[in-house]
């Protein structure tokens, strides 16, 4: 038996389940951050300019989950091409499931946006579905480089560094629009960090137990 897949699942499962917890209880504590949600919402107006919301808003409009789902069917399609059939599916799935659990979130939290918004949007604010979607769909890009580049150090740092600047960009793009609150983004990716790893580690255990061996 390879004892060292079983204790990197049994790893992947204590991430899931402390990002798991830290969000619920991200959530449930989410009101107590109402001051400084105003303060950096103020504050953000101070920075505004006409190029940079210019900008905020073209980048706002490719992370939507829209935008995002047709990025991953073209890249799913291109995958099952490939013959990485379950690459593809893992993606369909991740940024799927992801786009259906925000909706849920939402509507069970019922939390109203910033009343100074520079792009309008009507539905409910946390979790912010742009910061979940950058984490899931760059994530799984980043863990698709890394098994294909598995033995270059260099590559998983350069890979690790992409991931970390786009969710870091995007995420504060939502609040510069001020379409979010800070608290939205926050619990955004961390109910994105967690469903990544979720989705990962699922993966990853039937891979282990032979799921995807199978010609079908």
């Amino acid at each position: 038996m390879n004892i060292t897949p079983l204790r990197q699942n049994q790893n992947a499962l204590m991430i899931c389940i402390i990002l798991f917890v830290g969000f619920t209880f991200f959530s449930i504590f989410r009101t107590s951050f109402n001051s400084i949600d105003t303060i950096v919402n103020l504050w953000i107006i101070t920075i505004h300019t006409d190029a940079a919301t210019f900008i905020a808003k073209i980048v706002s409009v490719a992370f939507d989950t829209i935008a995002l789902a047709i990025a991953s069917l073209v890249i799913a399609v291109f995958l099952f091409i490939k013959n990485h059939k379950t690459h593809s599916l893992l993606l369909l799935t991740g940024i799927g499931g992801n786009a259906l659990f925000v909706a849920i979130i939402k509507s069970l939290t019922q939390v109203t946006r910033p009343t100074n918004q520079l792009l309008y949007n009507s539905n409910f604010s946390y979790p912010s579905g742009h910061s979940t979607g950058v984490v899931v769909f760059i994530g799984l890009i980043t863990y698709f480089v890394w098994l294909n580049w598995n033995n270059s150090q260099r590559v998983k740092i350069l890979s690790s560094a992409i991931f970390g600047l786009m969710v870091t960009f995007v995420s504060f793009n939502r609040i510069y629009l001020n379409v979010h609150w800070l608290t939205d983004v926050v619990g955004g990716c961390l109910f994105g960090a967690f469903w990544l790893s979720f989705c990962i580690l699922i993966y990853e255990q039937l891979n282990l137990a032979g799921k995807f061996k199978s010609n079908r």
